[in-house]
C-alpha cells in the first residue's frame, strides 16, 4: 500500500506541474515513456523552466560527478538516462552520450570530415544545441548540416547543408514540431546575381530527412537565436527572432503571417511565451543593455592604457591588448571586450591609427576624458523586449505591440517568464524583473558575478538560477520581492545554458560537465 500511495504522489506531483506549465502558455506535451522535457535548449518549449524540479542552492557537497568533456557551447539535453551534447576535439566535430547516473561517456561520434565554419573566439563550431525525443536524437553543425541519431549512436540519416556565412559563427538551435525537424538557417550570403540574403527556414521530415518544405528570409542576415512554438486561440506559429525584426509563420505550413520591427542588427536570445503573449528581446549592438549608456566604464577601460599617467591617452599608449571598449565590464583581451583586431602587424596598426584619429576631433595628439566622452557613439539600434500580442497578419508594429521596454537588455542570454514577471540578467551580475501586464520595472539589483552572462536563466521550482562565465551559480527566489537565497563559485569558465532534471542541476564549463543533486531515484 504504501508502495501505491508513493506512486499516486507522484502523479499527482506530476499532473498538477503539467496544469501548471499549461497556465504559463506552454506548447508543452506529456513526454512519452522513456523521454523527459528537458530534450531542447533551454527545455519545455524554450521556456527555461521545470516546474517539477526540487532544487535549492547547490554546494559542493551536492556534486555527484564531474566528467571532462571536448570544448563546445551546445547545451546539455536528456533523455531519461542520458545526457547528450556536441562538441570539437582534434578538429573532429562530436555527438556525445553520457550516462546521467554516472556520468560515464556512453559514445561519441564524429562527424563526416568537413571544413570547420568561420567563428569567433568567443564562440565555437559546435554551439547548436541537439533536441531529443523518445527514440531519436537530431544534431546541427553550420559546419555540417543535419544528422539524426538513435539513443545508441546509430546514424539514421543525415543532411549535408551548405554552411552559412557567419558574423560569429552559428548557433540557432533544432526544433521538432510534429513530424517537421526545422531548423533555421540565416545568412549574410547573397543570393545568385542578388543584394538580398539566403537566409532560409527548412523544415524537413524527421523520419527520413527529406526537406519537406523552404521559406526563404531574404532580408535577413546571420542571426543567432532559436525559434519557438507559440500556441493561442487562433493557432499555431513558429515565431523566430532575426536582425531587425521578429517574425511568425504558420504551423505546419509554414506561411509568414506577421512581423514586428525595432529590433538590432545582432540578435541572440530565445522568444518567449506566455499570458497569451509572445515577448522577445535584444540589445543593441556592440551589447549595450540601456537606452541611456553611462560612457564612464568607457573611459575608464580606454584610460587603463595611459602608460605615463597624465590621465590623457596617446597612440603610442595604444599597446598589447588595446582596442575599442564594446563591453568595458569586460577585462581587455578577453574576446568580447571590443572591436576585434587583425593579426597581421601592418593592418593592426592600420586599424589603431584610424580608431585614435576618429576619437582625437581637436587633433592635438591626445584623448583626455571630455573629448573622448563628447565623441563617443555607444551602438545602433535600441535596447527592447516587447510583448505582442496574436492575430495579427503584416507588419503590426503599431497594432499588436502591447508594451515595450528598454533598460537593462542582455545581450546574449534569453529572459526567463515565470507566471507574472520576466526576469533578466545582464553583463555585471545586473538582474531586471518586469511586470508582464504593462512593461514595469519591478526591481533591479546587482547579485555579482563580474563581467559577462552568457548562459541563459533557468526555474527549478521556483528559485530562479543564474550563472555567470566566471562560474558564479545564484539563486533568486522568483516574484515581485528580490530575495538571494544563496551563491556557489565554480572553477572554470561557464557560457552554457544548463539543464534540469527533477533533482538534478547539470552545468557546462569549458572542459567538463558537472552534474549537482540527488542521484537516487528519479534522475
Amino acid at each position: 500500500m504504501d508502495f501505491i500511495h508513493s506512486l499516486e504522489k507522484q502523479k499527482m506531483r506530476f499532473y498538477c506541474s503539467y496544469h501548471v506549465l499549461l497556465l504559463f502558455g506552454f506548447s508543452f506535451f506529456l513526454p512519452a515513456e522513456g523521454s523527459d522535457p528537458w530534450n531542447q535548449f533551454r527545455g519545455p518549449n524554450g521556456s527555461g523552466i521545470r516546474a517539477d524540479a526540487s532544487l535549492g542552492v547547490p554546494s559542493v557537497d551536492d556534486l555527484r560527478w564531474k566528467t571532462p568533456l571536448p570544448f563546445g557551447l551546445s547545451c546539455p539535453v536528456l533523455s531519461k538516462d542520458k545526457i547528450f551534447l556536441t562538441g570539437i576535439e582534434n578538429k573532429h566535430l562530436l555527438t556525445i552520450a553520457l550516462e546521467r547516473e554516472s556520468g560515464k561517456v556512453l559514445w561519441k561520434k564524429k562527424v563526416p570530415k568537413t571544413e570547420i565554419e568561420k567563428f569567433h573566439p568567443s564562440s565555437s563550431p559546435a554551439t547548436p544545441t541537439p533536441f531529443v525525443e523518445e527514440k531519436r536524437l537530431y544534431v546541427y553543425f553550420g559546419s555540417y548540416g543535419l544528422i539524426c541519431y538513435d539513443h545508441q549512436g546509430l546514424e539514421i540519416w543525415k543532411k549535408p547543408l551548405p554552411t552559412p556565412r557567419s558574423l560569429y559563427g552559428t548557433a540557432s538551435s533544432p526544433l521538432v514540431h510534429e513530424n517537421l525537424l526545422i531548423q533555421v538557417i540565416d545568412d549574410d550570403a547573397h543570393m545568385p546575381n542578388s543584394q538580398v540574403s539566403k537566409s532560409r527556414i527548412l523544415a524537413l521530415d524527421k523520419q527520413s530527412g527529406k526537406i519537406l518544405w523552404e521559406r526563404f528570409r531574404p532580408f535577413h542576415r546571420s542571426g543567432w537565436s532559436t525559434p519557438t512554438i507559440w500556441e493561442h486561440g487562433r493557432g499555431r506559429e513558429l515565431v523566430v527572432l532575426g536582425n531587425g525584426s521578429l517574425r511568425g509563420y504558420s504551423l505546419p505550413a509554414g506561411e509568414e503571417k506577421w512581423q514586428v520591427d525595432g529590433f538590432s542588427r545582432e540578435t541572440i536570445a530565445r522568444p518567449m511565451i506566455g499570458n497569451g503573449k509572445v515577448y522577445a528581446s535584444g540589445s543593441r549592438l556592440g551589447g549595450s543593455a540601456d537606452l541611456k549608456t553611462d560612457p564612464l566604464p568607457f573611459w575608464k577601460a580606454v584610460i587603463g592604457f595611459d602608460a605615463n599617467g597624465d590621465n590623457r591617452l596617446e597612440r603610442r599608449e595604444m599597446t598589447g591588448h588595446f582596442t575599442f571598449p564594446f563591453r568595458p565590464q569586460l577585462p581587455p583581451g578577453h574576446p568580447g571586450f571590443g572591436l576585434p583586431m587583425p593579426r597581421e602587424p601592418q593592418k593592426k596598426r592600420a586599424r589603431l591609427d584610424g580608431i585614435f584619429l576618429r576619437m582625437d576631433k581637436n587633433r592635438d595628439g591626445f584623448w583626455d576624458k571630455d573629448e573622448f566622452i563628447d565623441n563617443l557613439t555607444i551602438g545602433r539600434g535600441k535596447p527592447l523586449l516587447l510583448a505582442v500580442k496574436p492575430g495579427g497578419r503584416g507588419n503590426v508594429t503599431q497594432t499588436h505591440v502591447e508594451w515595450e521596454f528598454n533598460k537593462g537588455i542582455p545581450e546574449v542570454p534569453s529572459p526567463i517568464l515565470l507566471e507574472n514577471f520576466i526576469y533578466m540578467i545582464s553583463n555585471g551580475g545586473v538582474l531586471i524583473c518586469v511586470g508582464t501586464d504593462k512593461g514595469q520595472m519591478i526591481y533591479r539589483k546587482r547579485i555579482g558575478g563580474l563581467g559577462q552572462y552568457v548562459a541563459s536563466p533557468i526555474v527549478a521550482g521556483k528559485n530562479l538560477i543564474l550563472v555567470s562565465e566566471e562560474g558564479l551559480v545564484s539563486v533568486v527566489r522568483t516574484g515581485k520581492d528580490f530575495e538571494l537565497l544563496g551563491q556557489l563559485q565554480l572553477k572554470g569558465k561557464i557560457k552554457v545554458t544548463p539543464a534540469l532534471g527533477i533533482n538534478n542541476l547539470y552545468l557546462r564549463s569549458e572542459s567538463h560537465l558537472w552534474a549537482f543533486g540527488k542521484m537516487s531515484g528519479r534522475p
